[in-house]
């Protein structure tokens, strides 16, 4: 089984997954308000925490907003933190 991490976007339940050999790992709630997707929450799992899993899904959603056109509007305090720590993900923040 692979190691591999991906990140998803579980549209129906309206969060990015990340997970690891098939396996949730953590996610972020969001809604979409035009170009831009709100992420008002990321969480890690209990037994995945303080392994940099939160990072790496930020990092994943980054990713795929930037592919994507779209914007994000970090609402969620850890996704705010994790774009004021990473000025060159600073193209895909919302700009009102």
């Amino acid at each position: 089984m692979s190691d591999e991490l991906e990140v998803t976007d579980a549209t129906h339940a309206r969060r990015f997954e990340l997970r690891r050999a098939g396996e949730l790992v953590g996610f972020a709630t969001y809604h979409r308000r035009g170009d831009a997707v709100v992420v008002r929450h990321v969480e890690t799992l209990v037994q995945h925490r303080g392994q940099g899993y939160a990072h790496r899904l930020m990092a994943g959603i980054v990713g795929r907003l930037r592919g994507e056109g779209r914007t994000i509007v970090p609402v969620c305090p850890f996704a705010a933190d994790y774009l004021r720590d990473h000025p060159e993900d600073s193209d895909v923040l919302h700009r009102d």
